[in-house]
């Protein structure tokens, strides 16, 4: 009986120590991120904080070297992935932006229980309206009459919706991964996957493409094997789980719970999201935009295939627009290459905002 007491304590003193020494490593890696985003001019502006929009409580985040210069409002992707945990980032805009990050609902520290997390289910039509509530607070808190929209995938299909409602509230629109139509960029993803197994000389790949055949798939089976196809020719890298899980538990200002509440929260909105975003078509809202529309692109997007958004943007009638392709990119280029990015939203889209 007192080797079984003496075995148990150990496990549990090693056990303890085991956590001790988790925390302590999150303590250092979350002190480090803080540190690195240290923003040290004069005329920064540095927040965040719970805002109320529909009556209920939705994170914002704030950050730029100078509060005067033209906001980004950022629509992350997902749906439910908050890039606000992903702060690092996006660091380097902050010399020419104002980057506004906004958890949607059921995302990131929006997700948080302890924060009044509601039971209002999720859909496209309640998040368009928070999107145009938080662009009203935010132009009212900093104090400036427009600002530009940068939607990423998911987050392309509230902000489209949002620049065609209230252009008045937006100097420029900047899709990136811009969701067109889910069945008909399955097809094109399908394809651009036969050819680039091809050019890789991936014949296993390729054979089981063949095998599955195109889409759309009524049997799940073929569906599962046909992602996983697509995922060993795609060129994204990030993010990767361990960037998620690092984001969630070592990112300045999260707590366990609000690291917690960032991974429930992409299960929980794909959950309920899922089936309007796969019913999702754009060409039906229209192609006649009222403020300058850019797009940018990865030719190697197996997510938001750029054939598609190529289709889309000829139709786009707008004061103003560009598509910008990048070869060799994917779905991620803001994450993989965010300087390449911030070459594009300065040169093309920040002159628009200069009338402030």
């Amino acid at each position: 009986m007192q080797t079984v007491i003496l075995v148990v304590s150990v496990l549990v003193s090693i056990a303890l120590l085991i956590i001790v020494v988790c925390l302590l490593y999150r303590a250092a890696r979350k002190a480090q991120s803080a540190r690195a985003l240290v923003i040290r001019t004069l005329h920064k502006i540095v927040e965040g904080r719970f805002i109320s929009i529909a009556g209920r409580p939705q994170w914002i985040q704030i950050r730029g070297e100078r509060r005067d210069n033209p906001i980004l409002l950022v629509l992350h992707g997902g749906p439910g992935v908050a890039f606000s945990a992903f702060t690092r980032n996006f660091q380097s805009w902050e010399r020419d932006f104002t980057v506004v990050q906004w958890d949607q609902p059921g995302a990131g520290k929006s997700a948080s229980r302890r924060r009044g997390q509601s039971v209002e289910p999720l859909t496209i039509e309640s998040m368009v309206r928070d999107g145009l509530e938080v662009t009203e607070w935010v132009l009212n808190h900093l104090g400036q009459r427009k600002l530009i929209l940068f939607a990423t995938s998911w987050g392309t299909i509230l902000g489209t919706q949002m620049v065609r409602s209230r252009p008045d509230l937006f100097w420029a629109y900047v899709g990136a991964g811009q969701v067109i139509n889910t069945a008909r960029s399955e097809l094109f993803a399908y394809e651009l996957a036969v050819e680039r197994a091809r050019q890789l000389g991936d014949e296993q790949t390729l054979d089981t493409l063949r095998d599955v055949g195109a889409p759309p798939y009524l049997d799940s089976t073929r569906g599962e094997r046909e992602r996983k196809a697509l995922g060993k020719v795609g060129v994204d890298t990030f993010p990767k789980l361990s960037d998620m899980l690092a984001a969630a538990f070592y990112s300045p200002g999260y707590s366990l719970k609000d690291g917690l509440s960032f991974l429930r929260g992409m299960q929980s909105s794909l959950a309920q999201l899922i089936k309007p975003m796969q019913a999702y078509d754009a060409w039906q809202l229209g192609t006649t935009f009222a403020i300058p529309m850019f797009f940018l692109q990865g030719t190697l997007d197996l997510y938001t295939p750029a054939r598609a958004v190529q289709e889309f943007y000829e139709a786009v009638d707008a004061p103003q627009k560009a598509l910008v392709l990048w070869p060799e990119e994917g779905h991620f280029p803001y994450f993989s290459h965010p300087e390449m990015v911030l070459k594009e939203l300065a040169a093309r889209v920040r002159p628009l905002a200069q009338s402030i």
